[in-house]
C-alpha cells in the first residue's frame, strides 16, 4: 500500500528542505515498487519561487481534510504563513483527525506547526538560528540540540541536510532497515544519524580553519578519543607550543584544548551508550578512563547524570 505525502511549497521556501527528504522518499523501493506517492501543493495551486530563485510548479492546491495523507512543511521564509489562518486551520484539522497520517516539518517549518498549536506540550526542534523566534511559542518543549524529534504523529527536524536524516528514519519505520539502508547508499550518505545527535558538530569549525596543524590535530582527537590527550600530547601532535595551542583553540573553537577533548569524548560516549554497551566499557573506549570522570563530564555538558541522560534520550 502506497503512502501519500503532500509537500507544501511557498514563495521563499528553502530548496534543500524540499529536495533532500523528497529525494530520499523517491529513492525508496519495496519489491520494485515505490512506497510513497509524492504530491506538491501550494496554497492556491499556482507556481512559487524558492529562496534560491528557482520556479517550482505545483500538482494541486492544499486542501482541508485528513484523507490527503501526510503533510510535509519545509522551512524558508515562513513568516507570512505564521498568520495565514486558512493554512493553520488545515493543519489543525489534520492534527485533530490523524488517521495514522503524519505532520512533518523541516527546519523553520516547525514554526508553522507551532503557530497552529499542534506542537503544544510536545518536544520539537528547528534550525538553531531560530532560537529567538521559538520564544513566541513557549508551550512547545523546544530542544535545538537535536537534529529531529518525534512526538506521536508529529515529526520535526533541524532542517537542510537533517531533513534527509528524518526522511530515512521515517522510511525505516515504514519499510524496514534494509530499504532505508538502500536509500542511504543511493544518496551516498555515509552515516545514519539518530535524532539524538546534536545540531552543533563540535569539530566542524576546524574543517574551515586556515591552520593545517590544528585541523590535523582535531581530526586525530575525533578519530582517537581514547588516547591520553594531555596538553603536552596535544602540543606535540599539533606541532605548536602550549601557549600557541591554547590561543588557536580559543580563536578557532571558542574553547580550551581540554574542553574540546572532553566534548569529543562526550559525543563519542553518547553514541556508544545508544549501542547498549556497559558503562565502564563506554568510559574506557571514549577516553575517560573511569566512570566517575565520565559522569562528571555528562553533568557539565547536559546538567544530567548518565542515568538521567539515558532515561531522556536512550532507545
Amino acid at each position: 500500500m502506497r503512502r501519500s505525502i503532500e509537500i507544501l511549497l511557498f514563495d521563499g521556501v528553502n530548496l534543500l528542505d524540499v529536495s533532500g527528504p523528497v529525494q530520499a522518499f523517491e529513492a525508496a523501493q519495496v519489491h520494485g515498487r515505490k512506497p510513497y506517492e509524492l504530491r506538491f501543493v501550494t496554497l492556491d495551486g499556482a507556481a512559487v519561487r524558492a529562496s534560491c530563485g528557482l520556479l517550482l510548479g505545483a500538482d494541486a492546491m492544499l486542501e482541508a481534510g485528513s484523507a490527503r495523507g501526510d503533510l510535509l512543511i519545509p522551512g524558508g521564509s515562513v513568516e507570512p504563513l505564521l498568520t495565514h489562518n486558512h493554512l493553520l486551520d488545515i493543519i489543525r484539522d489534520r492534527k485533530a483527525n490523524p488517521n495514522d497520517h503524519r505532520l512533518i516539518s523541516i527546519c523553520s517549518g516547525a514554526l508553522i506547526l507551532a503557530a497552529a498549536g499542534v506542537l503544544d506540550d510536545r518536544e520539537a526542534t528547528t534550525h538553531w538560528t531560530r532560537s529567538k523566534d521559538i520564544q513566541a511559542y513557549d508551550q512547545v518543549r523546544w530542544d535545538l540540540d537535536k537534529i529531529f524529534c518525534i512526538s506521536g504523529n508529529v515529526f520535526t527536524s533541524a532542517g537542510v541536510t537533517t531533513g534527509i536524516d528524518l526522511a530515512l528514519h521515517i522510511i525505516r519505520q515504514d519499510c524496514g532497515a534494509k530499504i532505508a539502508l538502500d536509500c542511504a547508499r543511493e544518496l551516498v550518505i555515509q552515516l545514519r544519524r539518530s535524532g539524538r545527535q546534536s545540531q552543533f558538530a563540535v569539530h566542524l569549525p576546524s574543517q574551515f580553519s586556515d591552520s593545517k596543524d590544528l585541523s590535523k590535530l582535531i581530526e586525530q582527537v575525533v578519530s582517537q578519543p581514547e588516547n591520553n590527550w594531555t596538553i603536552d600530547a596535544l602540543s606535540r601532535v599539533g606541532n605548536m607550543n602550549e601557549r600557541t595551542l591554547s590561543r588557536r583553540f580559543k580563536r578557532e573553537m571558542s574553547c580550551t584544548p581540554s574542553q574540546f577533548v572532553e566534548r569529543v569524548r562526550v559525543d563519542h560516549a553518547r553514541g556508544l551508550l545508544l549501542e547498549g554497551l556497559a558503562l565502564k566499557l563506554v568510559a574506557a573506549r571514549s577516553g575517560f578512563g573511569d566512570l566517575q570522570r565520565m559522569r562528571r563530564a555528562f553533568k557539565r555538558r547536559f546538567g544530567l547524570d548518565i542515568r538521567q541522560y539515558l532515561e531522556n534520550f536512550g532507545q
